[in-house]
Parts: C-alpha cells; sequence; structure tokens
C-alpha cells in the first residue's frame, strides 16, 4: 500500500482526511477518515498564580490553566515547585485542581512558587510567585 507523512500538524487536533488517485484529473475522493495528533505538553504556562500565607507553616497558592489552545491536551495535573528564597530548596508537589496548600514550611520564611501544567508531559513554568509564612 501507498502511504505519507503530514508534518507540521497541531498536537491534539482531529484532522478529517480523505485521498484521490490523480493522474491526468482527479479523481474519486475517499469517504474522509478522522485522525487526531497526539498530545504534547501544554505550550503556555498557567496564568493568575496568586497564594498568601495560611499560617506559619503552610501557604495556600492557586491559579488558571493555560489558555485553551496551549493546553495541547488534556490536562491531567499541575506541578507546583516550592523553592525557600534564603536556601534555595526546591520541593515538588502535584494537584489535579486549580488550587493546593503546601504544608510543613518554616515560619516567617519567603517561599518562590512556580507552576506548570501536564498533559502527557510536562509544560511550561509560570512566573515565579513570592509568599511568605507568617510568624509564630
Amino acid at each position: 500500500g501507498l502511504q505519507t507523512t503530514i508534518n507540521r500538524l497541531h498536537p491534539y487536533y482531529t484532522y478529517e482526511c480523505r485521498v484521490a488517485a490523480y493522474t491526468t484529473r482527479e479523481g474519486v475522493l475517499s469517504r474522509p477518515v478522522n485522525i487526531t495528533t497526539n498530545q504534547d505538553a501544554p505550550s503556555a504556562a498557567p496564568e493568575n498564580i496568586r497564594g498568601h500565607a495560611s499560617g506559619s507553616t503552610s501557604i495556600y497558592l492557586y491559579w488558571s490553566p493555560p489558555p485553551l489552545q496551549h493546553h495541547n491536551g488534556i490536562i491531567s495535573r499541575y506541578y507546583i515547585y516550592v523553592t525557600e528564597v534564603i536556601t534555595s530548596t526546591e520541593t515538588e508537589h502535584t494537584t489535579t485542581g486549580l488550587q493546593t496548600t503546601i504544608n510543613r514550611l518554616h515560619p516567617y520564611y519567603t517561599y518562590e512558587c512556580r507552576v506548570a501544567a501536564y498533559t502527557t508531559r510536562e509544560g511550561v513554568l509560570s512566573r515565579p510567585v513570592n509568599i511568605t509564612t507568617n510568624q509564630d
């Protein structure tokens, strides 16, 4: 059988494909076949990252998903990276929703927080947001 590869398609889009033979003029088109391309990493970061201290050892974060045209698939979870500004110690957290509470932090420390959406791969990291936990 004959085959071909079509490049430069969008991730996670459904395309209708039809084939026609051509000699001196175009022949009859085949029945359409729908083909969906594979998912890919989101091509934009989550937006509107916000948060606040929810105690002396915890922070609450919330955000909006990346713009729909940059999802490139079904977002299954979010990765949250929390870095202590003083020590540069980073921890990674995951959630399936658009909000999370990070616990077991130090009192009155500042943390840099970034969020990335995940489909079949991790996407673009958000701009950092700094949040300081409360004093004891």
